[in-house]
């Protein structure tokens, strides 16, 4: 209101100003602004009582207000330039009931403290949303905005007013920064470019130390393909509006400096985050998913709405079908802004979900206007904790030393089973397309497989050739687990060992493995497991004796072996005894028959068996040589050359040609 309409109304109400004057100096402090100059702690009285802060859901105005006041001090030097920006809008509901109307800026000022109040010419940018004021002289004034709207149609007498705090404007001598802080009103901006619902911009503003500093602030912004500053259409340049680009989805950096009167510089940076309101969500399989939409909720007030407000969420399959989840009515809605999904499944990784926010108006709240946030993405990360808790035994034969997971002697022919069970520890763990795989032996059987106790088709389990190991791998499909009704699989395969030539070992580890996500493969091993092998049995090898030539007329007379059958050179029996029972053993020998040669003529001489000078005629004498106990190995059976074996011949006649005979040797088990 202009100063001389203020006279005009105070001349007219003398009379009732005396009656009241007990009430008129009982000001209510939310009329007054406090505001510090100098040091001096000043009271000023605004023009008009400044409209309350704005009360917003998700950033959207519930009622008229400033989304950007004025700083409550500005502090500039004589001649230097200062814009005291602002930003005033209305209501949803007044937006929408009054879709022509338009903003009009009127800023008075007052040198006094309030005490009087007059209006800024247009010739000094007093028509000005942004309005710049260049001090002449050192000192302070204040200024008020009443931000009016109205149309051409209605006129003034339909205005809007809506009033800003008081801000005071310092022109002091030059004060340096020596630090600054960089802020802004919201920290995410909506992608949704012109929705009126969708709050896609904030303001900027630089907190300089000392805060009375008084050089100039730039900003810039790193990325201005996701957002940039508006222009400042009526000073030229930039405003502080940072704006959020259409669809734009990303993290900007906005770097603010002051440019000291000494022409240093200070600086500081903050983030802002722009996009379609939800945030994708990653969780462990069995656990919820909240979504919230961004944006600040002060509250509501029921006195400014004039319409209904409902918030819808839906939720997109895999194939894009969409399922509404949760619908608010329009008393509880706020309790919508956020949605918590039910404990998830791997059926819903890859699912997504979108908010809806309805604004009803008008008669009977016919007319509505709709704000739709982003599909947001679920991604479900299955950890499955299998353990796998394998055993191996040898059914036919009991080795020393052996245990649950060792296994020693092991020989061809053994039946050998290998048992597992196979637990999911987690909550909710999934195991697709699982197997579960054991090493074995190259050349194994396999007799049976079971799985639960069922015995598995042979095109439920495979063999697979392992080179790198050596091993022949059996390969168990089914091995999957659904983290809940499944959740323990039991196996047990029966096998018989073959291909064994001597002494080896295998060590091994079974393992199972499978899908855990789309492209995630999941592992766990087992206990490690050895298994010794060797070739039970008693084996014998015995070289023909070979005494040389005689003369005919050496009669009475002892021959010798080879030197090759004589020790060191070598045995006369080899024996590779790898009995894994070892009974004791007795060796005998006998001399069948008389030696004869090719005509059939005979030979009255025998073999004599000579041990330290006495001897055993063997000639059909089944004779002793050597002795083992149970528990003792069955070495070969050589001796030095005048021991063993020998030819004696006796008194017989010689005629010529190549005699033999033939020795029969027998082992027997003893108890």
């Amino acid at each position: 209101m202009k100063q001389h309409q203020l006279k005009k109304m105070l001349l007219g109400l003398s009379c009732l100003i005396l009656f009241c004057t007990g009430l008129f100096f009982a000001v209510n402090n939310n009329d007054l602004n406090e505001v510090h100059a100098d040091d001096e702690e000043v009271v000023v009285k605004p023009m008009e009582k400044p409209n309350r802060d704005v009360v917003k859901i998700l950033g959207i105005w519930l009622t008229n207000g400033y989304s950007l006041q004025p700083e409550s001090d500005y502090y500039t030097q004589v001649g230097q330039t200062v814009i005291v920006r602002t930003s005033a809008g209305r209501s949803v509901w007044s937006v929408l009931t009054g879709l022509l109307d338009s903003p009009h800026y009127r800023w008075y000022k007052t040198t006094d403290a309030g005490e009087t109040w007059s209006e800024v010419p247009e010739s000094e940018g007093g028509y000005r949303m942004n309005f710049p004021v260049t001090p002449k002289e050192i000192g302070t004034t204040w200024y008020q905005l009443d931000t009016q709207y109205w149309n051409y149609l209605t006129g003034w007498l339909a205005k809007t007013h809506i009033y800003s705090q008081v801000t005071a404007v310092h022109a002091k001598e030059p004060v340096n920064a020596t630090n600054l802080t960089i802020t802004t009103d919201d920290d995410y901006l909506y992608n949704l470019g012109d929705n009126i619902l969708a709050n896609n911009n904030t303001y900027v503003h630089a907190h300089p130390i000392p805060t009375d500093a008084n050089g100039r602030v730039t900003y810039t912004v790193d990325k201005p393909e996701i957002a940039d500053f508006s222009d400042d259409t009526e000073n030229g340049g930039k405003t502080t509006q940072l704006i959020a680009k259409d669809g734009a989805v990303g993290t900007v950096t906005i770097t603010g400096t002051m440019q000291n009167p000494n022409g240093s510089t200070v600086s500081d940076k903050t983030i802002v985050r722009v996009g379609g309101g939800l945030d994708d969500q990653t969780v462990n399989i069995g656990e919820t998913a909240t979504y919230t939409m961004h944006g600040d909720t002060v509250g509501d007030d029921e006195s400014e709405n004039k319409g209904k407000i409902t918030i819808e969420w839906f939720k997109y399959d895999k194939k894009g079908k969409s399922t509404s989840v949760a619908k608010s009515t329009s008393s509880n809605y706020k309790d919508y802004i956020s949605y918590t999904t039910p404990p998830t499944t791997m059926d819903d990784d890859g699912t997504k979900y979108q908010a809806k926010i309805t604004f009803k108006y008008g008669t009977l709240n016919l007319q509505s206007k709709t704000m739709t946030t982003n599909q947001a993405n679920l991604t479900v990360i299955n950890k499955p904790d299998i353990t796998v808790d394998n055993t191996v035994t040898d059914d036919t034969y009991v080795g020393n030393g052996n245990d649950e997971h060792t296994l020693n002697d092991v020989s061809n022919d053994d039946v050998i089973t290998y048992n597992a069970t196979l637990t999911e520890n987690s909550d909710r763990g999934v195991l697709k397309n699982g197997y579960y795989v054991i090493p074995l032996h190259r050349d194994t059987k396999v007799n049976t497989v079971k799985l639960d106790e069922t015995v598995l088709d042979s095109s439920k389990y495979s063999i697979v050739s392992n080179s790198e190991a050596g091993t022949d791998d059996l390969v168990i499909s089914g091995m999957n687990f659904d983290g809940v009704d499944v959740r323990v699989h039991k196996v047990e395969v029966k096998t018989t060992v073959a291909g064994i030539t001597g002494e080896e070992s295998l060590t091994y580890t079974p393992y199972i493995y499978g899908n855990a996500n789309d492209n995630e493969v999941y592992m766990s091993k087992g206990i490690t497991e050895q298994i010794s092998y060797t070739l039970d049995g008693f084996s014998v090898s015995i070289d023909n004796l070979n005494y040389g030539s005689v003369n005919p007329l050496d009669v009475q007379s002892l021959h010798y072996r080879e030197d090759k059958h004589n020790l060191p050179n070598g045995n006369v029996v080899e024996i590779d005894d790898r009995r894994r029972d070892k009974l004791g053993k007795k060796a005998f020998v006998s001399q069948d028959k008389l030696f004869e040669n090719e005509n059939g003529d005979q030979l009255g001489s025998s073999i004599r068996h000579y041990e330290n000078g006495s001897y055993v005629n063997i000639l059909n004498n089944k004779t002793f040589l050597k002795e083992t106990q149970a528990g003792e190995s069955f070495d070969s059976i050589g001796w030095g050359k005048e021991d063993g074996l020998l030819l004696y011949l006796g008194d017989a006649i010689l005629k010529q040609g190549t005699y033999n005979t033939t020795l029969t040797w027998v082992f027997e088990d003893t108890p």
